[in-house]
């Protein structure tokens, strides 16, 4: 406000013609209000601002050291940057790679022109070179407020230790390095995390829950498992595990210490502190059963908080979903009975066990979120373990086509290219 109202006293009132007046990147401030927070009070923000140029330009003149400005300067100014404000919030509130920050700038400066245009016809006096200034204020107020914006919010984003959804795209990408480490050293696991965050993005996104930090969250919630990939049951092949002949109470440490140390991999890659949330709230403060039970069998008295992740409890309505998609696959995958009917048992049952256990105590999720997500999880869980149909054995008329086709002395097309003969080098 300051900037413009020091500009404005400089180049108002425009008898030279020039437009200067709306060279100013002023969308820039709503825009980066919606990148970092939310659009409604980045709207608010920016019509805010115009009112208050508009005010500025045509009730202070005197302290503007203007002697006198014409009433379409101010309609000028309020429309201009008003509408523009509107269209880069608009467009960049969900934003989710660098180039539509760029799209975002040429947006914005396409509605400056046109409001420009629009009342440039309305004036009694116009001038064909008018229309060289006003696209070249345009252009530049436009692309500038853009830049200014991705520019901004990297380094508000991190100053303020907010996770902007460019980050969340870049995460979210499976070659990202975290992740690939994740794919060569526990497949198991990666696989198993790219289930849980389709099953939990379609969730979120039914019950109003930000569904990419969702997704990205449940691709690293088990990060720490990449450490001692072999203790965990979906990276084991079969036979016996390295839990054979171990104390329970041993074993169920290194199974709750995938968590912290998920969590120091996390601080180690730089991931941001809203996907770090999930790596520790995903178990919230759970018993590991398995072991806890085994050890219950040695002894019934056995210390039930030795066999308890350490949490804390999700703590907002996206970690809680990612709790919910995280024990629905595994228990989906652990049956036998992957019917229709006994999915949507099993998924009854765990959203019974985390209430009943009070680990959704502390987010603010409802009984009608709940439910909708519980709906999505059974339709995502019967199309994933949908059945296969058994093809029948092959005809005898395939089976000698097949055998004629690689029949001894018969050529067959190669999709490799021939070796270089040597000495050559290949081309």
């Amino acid at each position: 406000m300051l900037l413009a109202k020091v500009h404005f006293s400089l180049v108002l009132p425009d008898d030279s013609r020039r437009f200067l007046a709306y060279f100013l990147p002023l969308a820039a401030a709503p825009m980066l209000v919606a990148a970092l927070l939310e659009a409604r009070l980045a709207i608010v923000i920016g019509l805010s601002q115009a009112a208050l140029m508009m005010f500025a330009v045509v009730t202070l003149p005197d302290i503007s050291l203007v002697a006198a400005i014409e009433p379409v300067d101010g309609a000028r100014v309020l429309l201009v940057y008003g509408l523009s404000a509107v269209m880069g919030v608009y467009t960049v509130r969900g934003a989710e790679r660098v180039n539509q920050y760029a799209l975002s700038g040429v947006l914005v400066g396409a509605v400056s022109l046109a409001v420009l245009f629009a009342l440039w016809l309305l004036e009694p006096e116009r001038h064909a070179l008018d229309a060289v200034w006003m696209t070249a204020a345009a252009s530049v107020s436009g692309l500038s407020s853009g830049l200014l914006t991705a520019g901004g919010f990297t380094a508000v984003g991190a100053l303020l230790g907010v996770t902007t959804r460019v980050q969340l795209m870049e995460l979210s990408q499976l070659n990202a390095p975290l992740l690939r480490r994740l794919q060569d050293e526990a497949p198991g696991t990666f696989h198993h995390s790219v289930i849980v965050g389709n099953l939990a993005e379609r969730a979120a996104d039914l019950v109003g829950a930000d569904a990419l930090l969702v997704r990205v969250g449940c691709y690293y919630h088990d990060i720490g498992k990449v450490l001692q990939p072999g203790f965990f049951i979906e990276n084991q092949l079969g036979g016996d595990t390295p839990h054979d002949g171990m104390d329970p109470r041993a074993s169920a440490r290194i199974i709750a210490q995938h968590v912290q140390a998920g969590l120091e991999l996390a601080q180690r890659y730089g991931l941001p502190s809203r996907v770090r949330e999930f790596i520790v709230e995903h178990h919230g403060t759970r018993l590991i059963p398995y072991f806890y039970r085994m050890a219950s069998q040695q002894d019934p008295n056995v210390d039930q908080s030795l066999f308890r992740y350490a949490g804390p409890k999700p703590q907002s309505r996206e970690a809680a979903i990612v709790m919910l998609a995280d024990s629905a696959e595994a228990t989906v995958r652990a049956s036998d009975d992957r019917s229709p009917e006994r999915i949507d048992a099993l998924v009854d049952e765990v959203v019974a066990d985390r209430l009943a256990e009070g680990e959704l105590e502390e987010c603010d999720l409802t009984l009608r979120d709940i439910h909708t997500i519980a709906v999505s999880f059974k339709q995502t869980l019967r199309a994933v373990y949908h059945p296969r149909i058994a093809y029948p054995e092959p005809t005898e008329e395939e089976r000698r086509a097949l055998i004629g086709r690689f029949r001894p002395g018969r050529r067959t097309p190669s999709p490799l290219p021939p070796a270089p003969s040597q000495g050559r080098r290949p081309t």
